[in-house]
């Protein structure tokens, strides 16, 4: 037998009892089992929606690739003359690939450039203050290719919501 292939058999055989041996003994890790069992038995996950300032449109969950963001009833709350919300958006981290879709098509910061209600890892700030019927009221000025993307992801008409530069609304 050629002497590489003994030393590929030798080294094949030592590294698979080395891993059993760091499986099913532990040895030569650098967690304590105790952290080990802490960090393994959960963990807090992050806040992943400011409710308060979410429109409840569902673009988020509409734009989620992997399906980790439902839309969750709730008493609904009047934001506009012409628009509630009846739902905000719950996202299972367990299935999140961080892609970032549901912010970057959030409406609240894609259309009205204010902080994004919903991100997969931590919306920060607990307390961010924002009149939501106000952002409407913005002059929006994107390009009508970007307005007609967004609008074909959310679940409301985009149009009743929104002053459009230009429009004479």
């Amino acid at each position: 037998m050629d002497q590489s292939l003994k030393n590929l058999a030798k080294l094949l055989i030592l590294g698979a009892y080395k891993n059993i041996e760091r499986i099913l003994l532990g040895t030569d890790t650098y967690t304590s089992k105790e952290m080990k069992e802490e960090i393994l038995s959960g963990v807090k996950p992050p806040r992943t929606v400011l409710e308060d300032l979410c429109i409840g449109c569902g673009g988020c969950a509409n734009a989620c690739p992997t399906g980790c963001i439902e839309m969750k009833e709730i008493e609904p709350v009047k934001l506009a003359e012409n628009y509630v919300k009846k739902s905000i958006p719950v996202m299972d981290s367990t299935k999140c690939i961080y892609c970032l879709y549901c912010h970057d098509f959030c409406p609240v910061f894609s259309i009205f450039n204010e902080i994004s209600p919903i991100h997969p890892r931590d919306v920060g700030e607990i307390d961010v203050e924002m009149d939501l019927s106000k952002i409407f009221e913005k002059p929006v000025d994107i390009p009508e290719s970007q307005l007609k993307k967004i609008a074909s992801i959310l679940s409301i008409n985009l149009r009743k919501l929104m002053k459009v530069e230009g429009e004479g609304k």
